[in-house]
């Protein structure tokens, strides 16, 4: 971490790349909106070689981002993590999450339907949870969270540490910004942050284009790479 936090008892939210990219899109469109603040990242060796760049200017994949006068964290990665690593990462962000004093952890992730709806579902860690999903997200009441946001949800669940999954429906695997737009409506909804998804609806059609890009990309990177095995992050 470059710094440490400044809120107290903040909303933690993640967006990992994962069906549709919808995390990772939702995640990263908040940061810009929200004009978040940087404040460190994470690290493995096992994380595809590359480095991001934004505006010229190298990045860490997996950052993390600050509004303190809104209570709110913002975890983002631009590659996803291998399920041998998740185990491990998961419970290092929920031990940091519980170091923080973090009042209620937010998975963003997509879900794969054959329907155009962009419906959202929701899942909790605890059922007194389910109160405020209703009337707002279709209630996913049977079923599997894949990847690493399911790996979030089942460590909450161990520590009691309240926690939400928003999972945007899209059609396939490619990037969908309005499944993500119709995430972030939710969210808005449940937790009050009030952001327009107007402009990333606008740019739907380049977003796909340049997340189609940066996922082939790492999808390179990642079968170059050798390693196997999976340590801790610093």
């Amino acid at each position: 971490m470059e710094r440490e936090p400044r809120c107290r008892n903040p909303l933690l939210v993640e967006g990992f790349p994962g069906i549709g990219l919808v995390g990772n899109i939702a995640s990263q469109y908040l940061i810009h909106e929200l004009k978040m603040n940087y404040l460190g990242a994470m690290t493995s060796r096992y994380f595809p070689p590359l480095a991001v760049l934004l505006g010229g200017v190298v990045n860490m994949p997996v950052r993390i981002y600050e509004r303190d006068d809104l209570d709110l964290i913002l975890l983002t990665s631009d590659i996803p993590i291998h399920p041998l690593a998740s185990y491990d990462m998961s419970r290092e962000i929920v031990r940091w999450a519980a170091s923080i004093k973090t009042r209620e952890i937010v998975c963003l992730a997509g879900i794969t339907l054959m329907t155009d709806q962009r419906r959202v579902f929701g899942a909790v860690s605890h059922a007194e949870l389910l109160e405020k999903l209703r009337g707002v997200t279709e209630i996913f009441e049977l079923g599997t969270i894949a990847g690493i946001s399911g790996s979030i949800m089942n460590e909450c669940r161990l520590k009691g540490i309240p926690a939400v999954c928003l999972l945007g429906e899209t059609m396939s695997d490619e990037p969908d910004p309005r499944s993500a737009a119709a995430t972030i409506d939710a969210l808005n909804r449940i937790y009050g942050l009030n952001v327009s998804t107007a402009k990333l609806l606008e740019r739907a059609a380049e977003i796909e284009m340049q997340m189609q890009q940066l996922a082939a990309q790492v999808k390179t990177s990642a079968e170059e790479a050798t390693a196997k095995e999976f340590p801790m992050y610093g």
